[in-house]
């Protein structure tokens, strides 16, 4: 007797719930195995993290942990992979559609699953991760050929396009295995990269105990250009490294008068005001003929926050020093902005007021000479 296309033995399972419960089974192992990768990527970075002072990691802890985060980001993918077959196959049930014919092929042994970045059924595929120690092997085998420039061009290149999780495992591996200054040209390179990433780097290899790579990459910071520094102050902000982007103004506050002023400029048309007080705050601590200079070169507004700082700073014999320079040089307006918060709390500044009177100096602002109403003639 022929059975109905609706009919089927006794005891035999649909087939779209027979490949539910298949997808189901193979999600639960890989849950497992993603589980087991998350603790042993955990305890190599632990691991890591535990090595003593300034000594450089172990490079073969430095290369599992590559492998462990690769196989880790793989696995999940899959898992989402799956997630979203069965999320699917389930759907078509309820709804009563027949399942399509199932098709399985052999897994890729040595091809990792391809990550799934939305939740859509096509969507290309993202780049595949570098293999971190034949990267550090090719760029070795340049070095001892004598292909300089071709291994430096890799560095420059894995500088330019690694994720800063890869790229400071490779600062790692050229570290311990690598040509010498390897490692420390990597990290030069990385820091000039855009703020966001060459912070991420940084972050990552203090995470990995690279000690000296990483005050390569904070020293490049302090070659950036004034028109950089805002963005890269912001950027070690939003990475929590407040104390790093403080250290930075305190540095800069050392740096050439142009750059200095240009910096200043920057920084208030980034509304970062308290950075701008800060900077102005170390520079009040140059010499006499520097903030003279620094002074003339600000716009009106700065130039009087720095003065201001100055006449709270400074000793009164100091601050007597630079208003003599101002009133040699003729810059009256300085001048008057250096006296305005001496004459806003003048029990304060009494000792420094009476100073000025002794150097023969004015304790009151010029009078604005009156304009005639032909001009200057």
């Amino acid at each position: 007797m022929r059975m109905r296309p609706t009919e089927r033995p006794s005891g035999q399972q649909p087939e779209g719930e027979q490949q539910a419960a298949e997808l189901r089974a193979e999600l639960d192992e890989l849950l497992r195995a993603s589980r087991y990768a998350s603790q042993r990527e955990r305890r190599l970075d632990e691991a890591i993290r535990a090595t003593p002072g300034r000594q450089r990691p172990d490079g073969e802890l430095l290369r599992q942990l590559a492998q462990a985060r690769t196989l880790r980001e793989g696995l999940g993918a899959r898992c989402l992979q799956l997630s979203d077959q069965l999320e699917a196959l389930e759907s078509g049930i309820r709804n009563g559609q027949q399942p399509p014919p199932q098709r399985r092929t052999p897994p890729q042994r040595h091809t990792p699953p391809q990550p799934r970045q939305t939740r859509q059924q096509h969507t290309p595929p993202p780049p595949v991760r570098p293999d971190i120690g034949a990267l550090t092997e090719r760029i070795t085998a340049l070095h001892r050929a004598g292909a300089l420039a071709e291994a430096t061009g890799m560095i420059d290149t894995a500088a330019a396009r690694l994720a800063p999780a890869d790229a400071a495992l490779l600062v790692g591996m050229l570290a311990r295995h690598g040509p010498a200054g390897a490692s420390l040209h990597l990290a030069r390179r990385v820091a000039r990269s855009v703020p966001d990433h060459s912070v991420a780097v940084l972050a990552e290899l203090r995470e990995l105990g690279l000690a000296e790579e990483a005050a390569e990459v904070f020293h490049a910071f302090w070659s950036y250009p004034a028109s950089a520094v805002p963005g890269l102050l912001s950027a070690l902000e939003r990475a929590g490294l407040t104390a790093d982007s403080a250290t930075l103004l305190w540095e800069w506050g050392s740096a050439p008068m142009p750059e200095l002023t240009s910096l200043a400029a920057c920084l208030q048309q980034h509304g970062r005001a308290e950075d701008v007080r800060t900077l102005l705050r170390q520079a009040a601590g140059r010499s006499t003929g520097d903030i003279a200079a620094l002074a003339a070169g600000l716009p009106p507004a700065l130039a009087a926050l720095l003065l201001s700082e100055l006449a709270v700073l400074r000793p009164p014999v100091e601050v007597v020093r630079l208003a003599t320079a101002l009133d040699g040089a003729g810059s009256t307006e300085l001048y008057a902005q250096l006296l305005a918060p001496m004459l806003a709390d003048e029990a304060r500044h009494r000792t420094t007021l009476a100073t000025l009177r002794t150097a023969g100096l004015p304790t009151r602002p010029p009078a604005a000479a009156p304009r005639s109403r032909w001009g200057r003639r």
